[in-house]
């Protein structure tokens, strides 16, 4: 276990944020836990930039969690002077991410960029591992069927749901030893995300930890029913200490 960290989520919002960007969380500030669209915006409104960021982690491949590694490539190639940042990567995204994703973007033969590792230092990551003394534990997720998601166990205290349905073991078996849990929410039923009427069903010790995240931009009108049951929120660009 580290000492301290510092957390700061760089949003707190769904796919379809337009006020509180994307859910991606930064630890010690430097390391990046997703790279959505609105990540290069959000660390602009913090006076930084992607050269600031080196290490990434991907939990999975929805545009709201890799939306922002294109220009995170072109940017440390062509603007930090050819800069490398390592990009951490669960086995089952090693392939994936590239040939599903970001081939198509990145790709530029005549330059010599032939694949991801011509942008990134890629390392593909067992279920436990650690970046600069914070150790990740991942834990796979139920989000689409059949393609990989994950949430992570961070320096075992901080819970850290990823994208998920609604998973009251999971909850339970990551959760209940955490400080915190950073869990994902949305306000209407159905889909492929934990709902806010669902979380509600959680033990009162589980709910009392849990900070909400990946929620949408009407959060405000579900914000006292949330707080009475128990809950906190994550706001963007407030920075956490564990």
């Amino acid at each position: 276990m580290a000492g301290k960290m510092e957390l700061q989520f760089l949003g707190v919002g769904s796919f379809f944020t337009k006020t509180d960007y994307h859910n991606n969380l930064c630890i010690n500030s430097n390391i990046l836990i997703d790279c959505g669209f609105t990540a290069a915006r959000s660390l602009r409104d913090q006076g930084r930039n992607f050269g600031d960021i080196d290490h990434l982690f991907i939990t999975h491949t929805h545009a709201d969690h890799i939306g922002g590694l294109e220009e995170c490539a072109f940017f440390n190639r062509y603007v930090a002077g050819e800069r490398k940042p390592k990009l951490n990567l669960p086995a089952p995204l090693a392939d994936q991410l590239w040939e599903g994703s970001l081939r198509n973007g990145l790709q530029d033969e005549a330059a010599g960029a032939h694949g991801l590792e011509d942008y990134f230092d890629i390392v593909v990551v067992q279920d436990t591992f650690e970046i600069e003394g914070v150790s990740f534990r991942v834990v796979p997720t139920n989000h689409v069927t059949d393609k990989f998601c994950c949430g992570l166990v961070i320096d075992d205290r901080v819970y850290f749901s990823g994208d998920t349905r609604f998973d009251p073991d999971m909850v339970s078996e990551h959760g209940s030893s955490a400080d915190v849990i950073y869990h994902e929410v949305q306000f209407f039923e159905g889909g492929i995300h934990t709902g806010l009427a669902e979380l509600m069903t959680l033990p009162e010790e589980l709910r009392n930890k849990i900070s909400l995240m990946h929620y949408g931009d009407n959060w405000v009108d579900f914000q006292t029913e949330a707080e009475e049951a128990g809950f906190s929120w994550a706001r963007r660009h407030v920075s956490y200490t564990h």
